[in-house]
């Protein structure tokens, strides 16, 4: 049998809150409305610790640009920005640096 273990208030979840993925997805939706991005995706695996969220200048192509979450300790988070031909443009501690490099990147396309 599996021990559950209570919810503290004194630990702190690392990672990757709701309101950070939707400054990413508002970032794709704004490309989209111009028609620069149509394709996105979305995945995530728990057991490594590493979700990504993939913006996709057309299904049929290849990433374009790649939001990487990757959990690296019990407490802490890197982010990864990688771009198409380019490899990895930045990695971060901090959301918002990786984001503003991000959103720096889709609005080049606009």
């Amino acid at each position: 049998m599996s021990e559950i273990i209570p919810f503290s208030s004194s630990s702190h979840a690392s990672g990757f809150t709701n309101a950070q993925f939707k400054k990413l997805d508002g970032l794709y939706l704004r490309a989209a409305a111009v028609k620069v991005l149509t394709y996105r995706s979305v995945s995530c695996d728990f057991d490594e610790g590493v979700a990504s969220y993939t913006y996709y200048k057309s299904e049929s192509h290849a990433a374009y640009l790649e939001f990487i979450i990757r959990k690296v300790g019990p407490r802490s988070t890197m982010y990864e920005v990688y771009l198409q031909n380019k490899g990895r443009v930045i990695k971060s501690g901090v959301f918002e640096k990786a984001f503003e490099r991000l959103a720096d990147e889709v609005e080049k396309l606009l």
